[in-house]
């Protein structure tokens, strides 16, 4: 939180989002439970380049090698298939995303000249025809693929359309932050120099950008400590001006409207500053008692309009202040101004509308607090800071064109027997889908009372407490029920039929859950604890058939035997532990008891079919999750480098991989679905869901991201 010192005026300058923008992205470390403030737009110089799929640096030595305990326990299956190292010969496109990134981001939605709705999650820059629910990328790929350079490769985390609607700007995060100018239809960079790429060290972002009234130049800011405007020419990527704003914290950008007016304004912790791009002039607005601002929006006429930490609207005519409009309870998160009329949003969950005298024409209740607002004929778009894009009509909510989560990690994922998927975060959501419709199918609640925080907790950005947070959840075939895990250690079990619904919560543990699974007969749900246990339950009455404690450390995977009979799990200390059901004790030998059982799944990253997936000179931490499909054929990893790589099967020293791009934060979870048409991922902290789907079995089928929620769909096998 920034707060404004020493004024009784001033408020809370933004949400518990904010804290990532203005540099505070809390993370801890997984083992000692500290907490720590890394820079998260530096999070790229650990790559060459800077970017997230840049290729990682290889360290020095055997680090991976010095922390092996599990090698004695790697032993050969009785059957697998011929060892084929070379790379798969599958190709994937990216088809739909579901998802939308608020959190942190403003005015970030807009309507496209034909209608289309341009917006931005993860790395991609996203085109969404609400017609058709179709959708077009600028980004993303495969290496499979020749890729254009001219794309994202981090986290986009601002968004402006220009004054025709017809281009996009995009800015993201990074060591070397980059602003892209493309085509709002083609998605193609729209001039081969229309990019700039900032080379300062310590900008950390381009964190906010905008269009000149005639189209011909874009201004951004950076992150640095001291936030430089910059002014670039849209055609030639030419710099034209850049200087530094003098302020700490700067959150919003924003051009005169006004024909042939090269002014534009920057606003912050309170600050605002006027700016000719022409001149080469910077001044500092005068007459608003010091007052912070989150977001700011031009007439037609040259008037600025900031929205102020204490819910008024500024106006300010030139440098000065003119007057004040009181509108909403609390911060104005988002303000915009188009033909004739002026929107604006608060923390008051209200949009006021008012005309060109600052008349209030018309308020209208939200859901949740609105981030962006755009309009276009009698449509008004609004993206709401709980990840919801939707159009107003007549003063009511008519079209939800998307659902996200929105707070937190995405962890939790599972398939129906349907074919439909549910997925779980840090956010106080379980949310299905239907791969179908591509449409969201229901939201659902963790826990509506909100509880205390618990001791080495799971490390997360979210304003919720541990027990509205999951990170895990599985379904059960034979019975029909749900199992949702929450960050303060209870598994709740659900009907399918009334997701609402509680119907026994269980206590597994002390600390957070990060995996579960139930056993193939449907008799036993397994929970791994970041307790060191795993305990078995009895699902006719969910009592306890035992716990299993061999583990020394945090347990991140299980798989379960075909017939119900073992269990294998890995956790944070490189441990591959086999378990007996029958006698809820280790089996010292099961590695080699178990080399002809047939597993249900492939969930643990360590293991003898999987142990190539590691990228050499890494250690265990930056794959996170992986997969096997059911016939057999390949295997699916996650990364921290934000990419969904798939190997032959089995996946051995030397096997080479095609990965795909489209996720900004670490894959945690990677899953074949039940007919291997589709490989389910999501992306951590950008909730994102990545499914493939292959040619022969597609249908115009397709699933989400969610919160980002992804879609690769295979399109064709190359000729051999």
């Amino acid at each position: 939180y920034i707060k404004m010192e020493k004024n009784e005026e001033d408020k809370e300058i933004d949400d518990a989002a904010m804290r990532e923008l203005m540099g505070e992205h809390i993370v801890y470390d997984r083992k000692t439970g500290e907490a720590s403030a890394p820079d998260p737009f530096l999070w790229g110089s650990q790559k060459k380049g800077g970017g997230l799929f840049d290729e990682e640096i290889v360290a020095e030595g055997e680090q991976f090698g010095a922390v092996l305990p599990f090698l004695g326990a790697l032993v050969e299956p009785s059957e697998h298939p011929p060892f084929n190292p070379k790379v798969p010969t599958e190709d994937y496109d990216l088809e739909y995303v579901y998802g939308y990134r608020t959190y942190d981001c403003r005015q970030n939605l807009y309507f496209t000249a034909s209608g289309k709705v341009v917006y931005n999650v993860a790395a991609l820059g996203v085109v969404l025809d609400p017609k058709t629910n179709t959708q077009k990328f600028f980004g993303g790929g495969s290496t499979g693929k020749p890729l254009s350079k001219d794309m994202h490769d981090d986290d986009i985390v601002c968004l402006s359309i220009s004054p025709d609607r017809k281009y996009v700007a995009t800015g993201q995060v990074g060591a070397k932050a980059t602003l892209y100018i493309w085509d709002a239809e083609t998605c193609n960079l729209k001039g081969p120099k229309s990019k700039y790429r900032i080379t300062t060290k310590n900008t950390r972002a381009v964190s906010a950008c905008s269009w000149s009234s005639d189209g011909k130049l874009v201004a951004f800011l950076d992150r640095s400590d001291k936030p430089n405007a910059y002014v670039i020419d849209v055609d030639t990527g030419a710099l034209v001006y850049k200087e530094s704003s003098g302020a700490n914290q700067v959150l919003a950008i924003g051009w005169s409207r006004k024909p042939g007016e090269h002014v534009f304004a920057t606003c912050g912790n309170r600050s605002i500053v006027f700016w000719n791009s022409d001149a080469k002039t910077r001044k500092v607005g005068t007459g608003h008692g010091a007052q912070s601002f989150s977001c700011l929006t031009y007439d037609d006429k040259g008037t600025c309009y900031a929205g102020g930490a204490n819910g008024e609207v500024y106006v300010f005519r030139g440098t000065s202040l003119g007057s004040k409009k009181a509108a909403h309870k609390g911060l104005i998160h988002a303000i915009n101004w188009v033909d004739g009329q002026l929107f604006t949003a608060g923390g008051d969950k209200t949009m006021c509308i008012f005309n060109a005298k600052l008349g209030l024409e018309a308020k209208i209740s939200l859901p949740d607090v609105a981030r962006s607002i755009d309009k276009k004929g009698d449509e008004i778009l609004v993206g709401l800071r709980n990840g919801t894009i939707a159009i107003i009509k007549d003063g009511k909510l008519c079209a939800d064109l998307m659902k996200s989560h929105h707070d937190g990690e995405i962890w939790g994922l599972e398939e129906l027997k349907n074919g439909d998927i549910i997925t779980t975060c840090d956010d106080n959501k379980i949310m299905m889908w239907d791969p179908k419709s591509r449409r969201n199918k229901g939201i659902f609640t963790i826990n509506q009372k909100a509880g205390p925080k618990i001791k080495y907790g799971a490390s997360s950005m979210t304003a919720y407490p541990d027990n509205q947070c999951s990170r895990a959840v599985c379904y059960n075939p034979k019975t029909n029920e749900v199992a949702v895990a929450t960050n303060a250690g209870e598994v709740q079990i659900r009907d399918l039929s009334s997701m609402n619904t509680v119907k026994k919560s269980l206590q597994a543990a002390k600390r957070w859950i990060e995996c579960m699974a139930y056993s193939p007969d449907g008799q036993y749900l397994a929970v791994g604890t970041h307790s060191n246990t795993i305990v078995v339950y009895n699902t006719s009455n969910y009592s306890v058939k035992g716990t299993l404690t061999a583990h020394k450390s945090s347990i991140l995977s299980i798989d379960w035997s075909k017939d119900s009979s073992y269990i294998r799990s890995n956790c944070e200390a490189y441990e591959l532990l086999f378990f007996n059901i029958d006698s809820m004790k280790q089996d010292p030998s099961g590695a080699s008891n178990t080399k002809g059982i047939e597993w249900a799944t492939q969930n643990t990253k360590i293991g003898w079919s999987v142990i190539g997936v590691f990228p050499k000179g890494t250690d265990g931490s930056h794959v996170n999750g992986v997969s096997m499909s059911h016939d057999g054929k390949l295997i699916a990893s996650g990364d921290d480098w934000g990419l969904v790589n798939i190997y032959y099967n089995p996946c051995r020293e030397g096997s080479q991989a095609k990965s795909f791009k489209g996720h900004s934060e670490h894959v945690v979870r990677v899953r074949f679905s039940a007919d291997d048409s589709r490989i389910y991922s999501i992306g951590g902290q950008d909730k994102a869901i990545i499914p493939v789907s292959y040619t022969h079995l597609r249908a115009h089928e397709t699933v989400l991201d969610l919160v980002c929620r992804l879609l690769l769909e295979k399109k064709k096998k190359k000729k051999k």
